[in-house]
């Protein structure tokens, strides 16, 4: 009788303790502005404010993978700069808190025929009345991805 009840009480240890996970995760609070103007450098720039959590710390020195939604293969990535101290990570202490990413230069981009796949795979439809959302997938040092999050459409004027 000792027996499964120790595989058990093992079993269920091990459940709990996968739980957590390292995977980081993404909200999109705010992206601004609502319209950009590619063929104006003062007004190309998106900005975009995500709240992130890290289970483990290691989101500092991982990417920010920004996916602009129009065309497969238009991604910017940023380096995410270090959150956590050393010892922090290494002793996988949780984080939270907001990043503030920026694309610079958004250019006019001739949209695919159906959504990239990331975005497709996060909700997104086809453009409309030419806006469309941007996806934001966190990628920590250890290369665990966060789901992902979309802002709502940006209409992008030539």
């Amino acid at each position: 009788m000792k027996a499964p009840l120790l595989v058990l009480s093992a079993l269920a240890l091990a459940v709990l303790s996968g739980c957590g996970g390292e995977t980081p995760t993404v909200e999109i609070v705010s992206a601004s502005p609502a319209q950009l103007l590619a063929s104006d450098d003062a007004k190309d720039d998106l900005t975009i404010l995500v709240k992130y959590a890290d289970p483990d710390g290691d989101l500092g020195q991982g990417v920010a993978s920004i996916h602009d939604c129009r065309a497969e293969g238009v991604v910017t990535r940023l380096p995410i700069p270090r959150i956590a101290n050393d010892e922090a990570v290494l002793q996988g202490v949780a984080i939270e808190g907001e990043l503030t990413l920026t694309v610079a230069d958004v250019g006019s981009v001739t949209p695919s025929s159906s959504v990239p796949g990331v975005c497709a795979d996060l909700g997104v439809s086809a453009p409309k009345d030419g806006a469309q959302a941007f996806c934001v997938v966190l990628t920590d040092a250890a290369g665990n991805e966060s789901e992902g999050a979309c802002t709502e459409a940006i209409a992008i004027l030539p």
